[in-house]
């Protein structure tokens, strides 16, 4: 992915680099911007696949400036995150509802924009429907994907290794992890562990069911170990992230 364009919008250069610490991993390519209306005037840069709006220090309009990307039919497709101040959860909520795909408070960038960036790209390069899967080549190789990721989906809860994955498919787990990296730069474990995540976090942003429940959504066998699995990847436990949505509501 380092030719994929990032944009950083920030007021404050000196918290630009603790930001773009955390999105090397991804590419090496980015803009910056003091606004939003100086990056909209760049809508020449139609391949931009993620906006990071540093609103850390609650100065920027944020419904006005997500609606403002999200006008541009040009970023339709890009990933918007907003980041906010230690307890601008209100903030946070009035991106989403803007349009945004995700928020976060500043305190927790070092500790978790990688993975809500890395979860993010997944879903959007990804979609388990088998989407967007047309120009894999050769035709055997897009037939195991597509099959892949439909079990994925639909079998969320009882999927959980690679070993199981290869049985749904009726291929050897070498030949699966072998496509995945070439399209994903993951292995199906990695692929498999983030859509997990990915499923557990938007249950905790935007449900009531509790983590008992969400954990055995996920396929996991206990609480216990999926409050270890999702610090581990997401920085946080399952319960502060969802504090993070719920307590405005």
């Amino acid at each position: 992915m380092t030719g994929d364009l990032f944009v950083v919008v920030s007021v404050a250069p000196e918290r630009i680099s603790r930001i773009v610490s955390q999105l090397r991993p991804f590419t090496s390519n980015y803009l910056f911007f003091s606004g939003i209306y100086s990056f909209m005037g760049s809508v020449y840069h139609t391949r931009v696949k993620l906006v990071v709006i540093d609103d850390s220090d609650g100065c920027i309009d944020i419904t006005e400036a997500v609606q403002e990307i999200r006008g541009n039919t040009a970023f339709d497709n890009t990933i918007i995150i907003v980041i906010v101040g230690d307890g601008g959860s209100e903030r946070g909520v009035e991106a989403l509802n803007a349009g945004a795909n995700d928020y976060l408070p500043f305190s927790l960038v070092g500790k978790e924009l990688t993975a809500r960036v890395r979860m993010r790209l997944s879903v959007y390069e990804a979609p388990p429907s088998g989407c967007g899967l047309e120009d894999i080549y050769p035709i055997e190789d897009r037939y195991l994907l597509k099959s892949a990721l439909h079990h994925i989906k639909d079998g969320i809860s009882s999927i959980k290794t690679v070993g199981d994955l290869s049985s749904h498919v009726g291929r050897p787990q070498k030949d699966i992890n072998r496509v995945f990296l070439a399209q994903f730069g993951k292995t199906a474990f990695e692929y498999l562990r983030d859509y997990r995540m990915s499923v557990a976090k938007e249950m905790l942003s935007q449900t009531r069911f509790s983590i008992t429940h969400i954990a055995d959504q996920v396929g996991y066998s206990s609480v216990a170990n999926f409050s270890t699995a999702f610090k581990s990847i997401v920085g946080v436990s399952p319960r502060s992230y969802r504090s993070q949505f719920l307590s405005s509501k």
